[in-house]
């Protein structure tokens, strides 16, 4: 499982770095897609100028995933980008040739599995707040000296 997460790391992060980075160098046009659903998802990203966030979480979290910086949280915060990247490829374009869209989120999911440990408390049936050491009690200032 070791080898396979790290190959998934190393495609994963590779990919969200160098199509991240290609919305801000604008080394060729961005592809607006090939159905009319496909186009009008992408315009209306654009337009709203949700793509700039999209791009650059996948600019961060590419470098995250390489580097091993907090990749768990990168990983979980990287879901929804990948899973609209593979329902994009898969769905609203409808072709096998975008298939790679989907290994993008099929990675996401093995580097999640990867660092499950980290996850496994967060699902917990009935987790418990921590107490010791701070609590949500207002603090009531000390009596005036007399």
């Amino acid at each position: 499982m070791a080898y396979l997460t790290w190959l998934a790391r190393l495609l994963f992060g590779a990919w969200m770095v160098s199509n991240g980075l290609m919305h801000f160098i604008h080394l060729w046009p961005q592809p607006m897609g090939s159905v009319p659903l496909s186009k009008e998802l992408t315009a209306a990203l654009i337009d709203s100028h949700l793509f700039i966030g999209v791009k650059a979480i996948e600019v961060i979290a590419g470098f995250s995933i390489l580097t091993g910086v907090y990749a768990p949280l990168v990983m979980l915060v990287c879901l929804p980008v990948s899973f609209v990247v593979a329902y994009y490829g898969e769905f609203l374009e409808g072709s096998r040739t975008h298939t790679g869209l989907l290994i993008v989120f099929v990675c996401n999911l093995i580097i999640c599995l990867g660092y499950w440990k980290n996850y496994k408390a967060m699902f917990t049936l009935r987790a418990q707040p921590r107490t010791e050491g701070w609590s949500l009690m207002p603090v009531r200032p000390a009596a005036p000296a007399e």
